[in-house]
């Protein structure tokens, strides 16, 4: 029998090997490399099955599996120059002819004329070879690198190149063979750095069989002592940590920022368990669980009861084996000095109560322009108070929320905030309660930062929500009152993570609030800023232009929250139409998409929308009832009125669902007028009043929603 012919293996790799990378930076730099290489193989049509990117701290690799050996060939068309300069009066080829069709690679007989524009020009159709897949990435490999965003930088030696960590290697390959190109001095080939410590760290000659295939370059690099999938490392780390404890009764606190962190500082994990000082426990645990995870990057280990113990779980970048003894100790002893600098930090903070920190918090500056944290602590003082007359909260309770405001960024004066930002607020808790306030006030003060990022919890207390609206709007008031506003992924304020918070609070804690009168209140907060501001030459935006974007932005996080609840787009972008309220806002989105399909829904829409279409010529909006002439019309000025105060009714009190069927019995009667009344009436008196009529009508039906958004199938 003849044997069967292996199909040729086309797989691409590249690495890039370069000095220890920071942890943090190696995610978004795996994804922006793959991002890159996905585009430039669509722009230059070459076909593939896969691609995927791996990283440690001292590579970053990119695969691509069963790519096309070369591009298709293709019919192109290139045009030329004019035909009076492409040939003579005989029409005989020029040297501009000639040199056309040479360029393009045709004999000159194959040319052909077109008008263009009004002009007749040179032109010719012919294949144009694809070019081999070697080649290209000889070109695209170097030009990926030196395209990967870089969230920090630097030179070395004498090159003008920068990268995030010096380049000491690069292999490159496409069907098992070496992709050479030279960048920063470095040359691409078939050499590779294993483990710092495992494999000695010098260059190893990489096998053809691990240039074919990305298993088996994994299964190279892990006698080298490295594993390269970061998948792998995630799960060995996670069982490694939890089998090492081995204990049915301590439990490691695995993090998932921090396991995310250790994954890329590791090349091969092991583990080890060490132990602090069981008088270090005397200090907060939120304390010695940051300093263990920020400092050392430990996992910290609990009791069955939850209770923090002396115990941490350490990943080393390097087998344990015989030096545990030794490894060990040294953990310990870091960990001990850390702990021992927290201890005195909390001792010395406590010299001076909480309370009295709050004039030094002149000294510290809120964003670059508005002004300190002292005249946000007032802002937010009269804040609480504005707040709870909106809620209808009684005295003591807005008291409290007072109290929490002017106490509740005393904490970043401590030393211990100073060292653990992390800290700030939970130590302004800590700190309140050793100064005598009374637990809501001290618990207010934690809660006011919530949530600190996507998914975390929210405060549960009223001070708490008080307090964490009043600062996150604050703080964007005063952003966008200096145009400050975020793009793409720059956001150094925090103010999308500012918006989230306040629209997941006053969802979860279902509140209606005027986002126009929240930010009026606070805009008028900062006139003393913004005077002196417009001393300096400092441009301030306009009270309704700061109310206008604030409200925009806080519409464009509901829309993404909208979405993710299912929310047709279409529906929630007309519910978003006047957005003041987000609590409304959401509940009419919520009744549009429960209603969209009902048999009366579509005349609601088709209703609103022509009325909508003819009122934008209405000069006036008030209606003269003695200008009505005809039954339909007096008949739905009639029936408006009685509609109207129901709709108006039931969106007070947020019965949206009942507030848009109101508007459903509505439709016959639009539907009889437009049957029986010529709008654009011959009489200008009465087209006048006919059409201000329809802008009353728009009014009734956009107060709901902008019903014009709506895509009716």
């Amino acid at each position: 029998m003849p044997n069967k012919i292996k199909p040729k293996i086309t797989n691409a790799m590249l690495e890039i090997g370069t000095e220890e990378i920071p942890a943090r930076f190696i995610p978004e730099m795996l994804k922006n490399i793959k991002e890159l290489m996905e585009k430039e193989l669509v722009e230059l049509k070459l076909t593939y099955a896969s691609l995927s990117t791996y990283g440690t701290p001292r590579r970053l690799v990119l695969y691509i599996e069963n790519l096309a050996p070369r591009q298709n060939d293709e019919k192109v068309e290139a045009k030329g120059p004019p035909k009076e300069f492409a040939f003579d009066q005989l029409g005989n080829p020029t040297k501009a002819a000639l040199g056309f069709a040479n360029k393009v690679g045709v004999d000159v007989s194959m040319l052909t004329t077109r008008e263009v524009d009004g002009r007749e020009y040179v032109f010719v159709e012919y294949a144009k070879k694809g070019t081999t897949t070697d080649r290209i990435l000889k070109e695209i490999f170097p030009k990926i690198i030196t395209a990967l965003y870089l969230p920090i930088s630097m030179r070395w030696g004498e090159e003008e190149f920068k990268f995030i960590r010096p380049i000491h290697w690069m292999v490159a390959a496409f069907a098992g063979k070496v992709i050479k190109f030279e960048l920063a001095g470095v040359k691409s080939g078939d050499l590779v750095k294993g483990h710092r410590f495992i494999s000695g760290n010098t260059f190893k000659k990489v096998p053809v069989s691990a240039l074919k295939d990305i298993k088996a370059y994994q299964a190279y690099l892990r006698k080298l002592g490295v594993i390269l999938d970061q998948g792998e490392r995630r799960s060995r780390i996670v069982s490694g940590v939890k089998k090492i404890i081995e204990s049915t009764v301590l439990k490691p606190i695995i993090d998932k920022k921090l396991l995310e962190e250790v994954t890329y500082l590791v090349e091969f994990p092991d583990f080890l368990v060490g132990a602090f000082q069981t008088a270090f426990l005397k200090v907060p645990n939120e304390v010695l669980i940051t300093s263990m995870k920020k400092n050392q990057k430990y996992f910290p280990v609990v009791d069955e009861r939850g209770h923090l113990t002396n115990k941490f779980v350490v990943v080393t970048n390097c087998k344990v084996g015989s030096n545990l003894k030794t490894l060990r100790e040294g953990n310990e002893r870091v960990i001990s000095a850390r702990l021992s600098d927290a201890r005195y930090f909390f001792e010395e903070d406590q010299k001076v109560p909480l309370a009295s920190r709050v004039k030094d918090l002149e000294k510290i500056a809120f964003y670059k322009g508005l002004g300190n944290l002292f005249e946000k602590k007032d802002r937010l003082i009269e804040l609480a108070k504005f707040i709870g007359k909106t809620f209808n909260l009684d005295e003591h309770t807005v008291k409290r929320a007072q109290r929490v405001a002017e106490l509740c960024k005393a904490d970043l004066t401590t030393q211990m905030v100073f060292e653990f930002t992390d800290l700030q607020g939970i130590m302004g808790r800590e700190y309140a309660i050793l100064s005598g306030e009374e637990k809501s006030i001290a618990q207010g003060i934690a809660e006011h930062y919530l949530p600190r990022f996507s998914g975390d919890i929210l405060p549960h207390s009223s001070e708490g929500t008080i307090i964490a609206l009043a600062d996150k709007f604050d703080s964007l008031t005063g952003c966008f009152s200096l145009g400050l506003k975020p793009s793409g992924s720059h956001d150094p304020f925090g103010m999308r993570r500012q918006a989230h918070g306040i629209v997941k609070i006053i969802l979860e804690k279902k509140l209606d609030l005027s986002l126009e009168e929240m930010v009026e209140k606070i805009y008028k907060q900062y006139s003393k800023i913004h005077k002196d501001l417009k001393k300096s030459k400092q441009e301030i935006k306009s009270e309704d232009e700061v109310i206008r974007n604030v409200s925009r932005f806080l519409a464009d996080r509901l829309k993404n929250i909208l979405k993710e609840e299912g929310i047709r787009h279409d529906l929630a972008e007309a519910a978003l139409y006047e957005f003041n309220d987000i609590l409304a806002a959401r509940k009419k989105a919520h009744a549009l998409q429960h209603h969209a399909n009902a048999p009366w829904f579509k005349g609601v829409v088709e209703s609103a929308d022509r009325i909508k279409r003819l009122a934008a010529n209405a000069k006036r909006e008030n209606v003269l009832e003695h200008d009505f002439i005809e039954d339909a019309e007096k008949k739905m000025y009639e029936a408006y009125l009685k509609v109207n105060w129901e709709v108006g009714e039931k969106i007070k009190k947020g019965e949206f669902e009942a507030a848009l069927q109101e508007l459903s019995k509505f439709t016959p009667v639009v539907e009889k007028f437009f049957v029986d009344i010529l709008v654009m009436h011959e009489d200008e008196r009465i087209k006048t009043n006919r059409l201000a009529l329809l802008k009353t009508l728009e009014k009734m039906y956009f107060e709901f929603a902008d019903f014009s958004k709506i895509v009716i199938s």
